[in-house]
């Protein structure tokens, strides 16, 4: 099974942040111990760098980067999937091109604790929150 797992997801559990950190470790070890296929969009790189830097430090931003690539799949964001993203109905762009780099990949879901991202989808993707994503695994 392959996931694409939004931002929101690797920052609860990277700092600890409740409700949602225990979940998002819970998903994060299904992907360690390969028993889901974990992917991240390479523009999530970025943002997680950047809020990381910001609540921690620039080195530990680094490290986690660079352990986020050991262990996630990383989707390439080029021009075409922008432009598609912008194009789609939804408020966040963001989320746009995550639905639109989850479909030219074929994921099986979208894992995210954005409710508006829940609501808002436009693709063949499902999307899914991570109460729900672990009860149907289990």
């Amino acid at each position: 099974m392959k996931v694409l797992i939004d931002t929101n997801i690797i920052l609860d559990d990277i700092l600890n942040r409740t409700p949602n950190a225990e979940n998002a470790k819970k998903i994060n070890r299904l992907i360690v111990d390969e028993i889901i296929g974990g992917y991240l969009t390479a523009n999530t790189l970025t943002d997680i760098f950047y809020i990381v830097s910001k609540h921690k430090s620039e080195f530990t931003a680094k490290v986690i980067i660079k352990n986020l690539l050991l262990i996630f799949t990383i989707v390439s964001v080029d021009g075409d999937d922008c432009l598609k993203a912008i194009n789609l109905p939804m408020g966040d762009f963001e989320d746009a091109l995550i639905e639109v780099c989850a479909e030219k990949t074929n994921m099986d879901y979208i894992i995210t604790n954005d409710h508006d991202f829940l609501i808002g989808t436009e693709l063949s993707v499902s999307v899914i929150n991570p109460v729900d994503f672990l009860l149907m695994i289990n």
